[in-house]
């Protein structure tokens, strides 16, 4: 009788990503299950792959902003394209003194669909890829909408 090999999740999300029969931020794993590399290869196919956009009929377009201090603003250097502004951070201490940071604010435009599944997707894999490598107590990145614009 034939028998098949089982498939595991990059098998999945090939035929799927080739196939585009369902959108990959549907059927990935749990992103802190997953390796640096696959984390970063998600991200870039969620934020630029036109056939992912099209696979999850993402057509709203946001704006990703990732707030970082400039020493850790390389470990994003993954991310195919971006907009990098130095920015600064005044933060409050415990002892009510204040701190003033270097930071760089990453930005990157990209399509979600109407119930957000590529938003929040991009989300969760940031929290783990920050677990992972960043190691910010508390990574700061957000999406909101781009309501109109010249692009």
């Amino acid at each position: 009788m034939w028998s098949r090999l089982p498939l595991d999740f990059n098998d999945c999300l090939c035929y799927h990503y080739f196939t585009m029969v369902v959108c990959p931020c549907k059927i990935g794993p749990e992103p802190h299950k997953m390796s640096v590399q696959a984390i970063q290869d998600e991200l870039n196919a969620l934020l630029y792959d036109e056939a992912v956009q099209k696979a999850c009929d993402a057509k709203d377009r946001e704006l990703l902003s990732v707030i970082i201090t400039q020493a850790k603003a390389p470990l994003f250097d993954f991310l195919q394209g971006k907009t990098e502004w130095k920015v600064r951070g005044k933060w409050r201490r415990p002892d009510n003194g204040f701190d003033i940071e270097r930071n760089v604010q990453l930005d990157v435009e990209f399509k979600d669909a109407v119930d957000e599944c590529v938003g929040k997707r991009i989300i969760d894999l940031l929290k783990a890829y920050n677990q992972k490598v960043v190691s910010e107590e508390l990574l700061y990145a957000r999406t909101i909408p781009v309501e109109e614009g010249t692009l």
